[in-house]
């Protein structure tokens, strides 16, 4: 019953740190060939079968420093610089924030605490920034006018999240570009 399945993903969860391995949740079947065959499946994907995810684990930890790194198309991407933290046997030292407009939402600063979780378990995600906590030495980052890898222009078009480094022959773009 669906009930039964409720209660043994309640009991998966709660032994889930006495498992001599990592788990991040349970896979639901229905126990019947026939009737799996019945139900079919849906691209990749079957009908009778379904994940049932564990929440993810966090935890909480200190910006240090925030830097943007260049990509193979020119687009800046910040990341955080952690203190490093164990997260489900990880230690985790450093997370992208995606662009300048999400730190800017999220109102992160270096010097912030955060709280912090593997995306899929695996993706180090930073979740919020903790205000109440945050230092008075914390300080809001603003995104770069001039590219960290060549020192050329920096350019942010009206309505677009991106900020990209305007020069085709910056060092780090050709190394992405060579790396893709």
């Amino acid at each position: 019953t669906l009930e039964d399945v409720e209660a043994y993903y309640d009991c998966l969860a709660a032994a889930r740190d006495d498992l001599p391995f990592e788990i991040d949740g349970v896979v639901i079947k229905v126990n019947d060939l026939a009737l799996q065959r019945r139900l079919g499946q849906v691209s990749r994907s079957p009908r009778w079968a379904v994940a049932w995810k564990f929440k993810p684990r966090q935890a909480t930890t200190t910006i240090l420093n925030i830097f943007p790194s260049v990509g193979r198309t020119g687009v800046l991407t910040p990341k955080a610089v952690l203190e490093p933290v164990e997260i489900n046997g990880v230690i985790v030292r450093n997370a992208t924030l995606h662009n300048f407009d999400f730190i800017a939402e999220k109102d992160i600063r270096i010097g912030d605490r955060v709280l912090v979780k593997r995306a899929g378990e695996v993706i180090p995600y930073i979740i919020a920034s903790i205000t109440e906590t945050r230092p008075p030495h914390a300080r809001p980052y603003t995104p770069p006018s001039a590219c960290p890898a060549c020192g050329g222009s920096v350019e942010h078009l009206e309505g677009e999240v991106a900020y990209y480094c305007v020069n085709a022959a910056c060092p780090a773009q050709l190394i992405r570009n060579i790396e893709h």
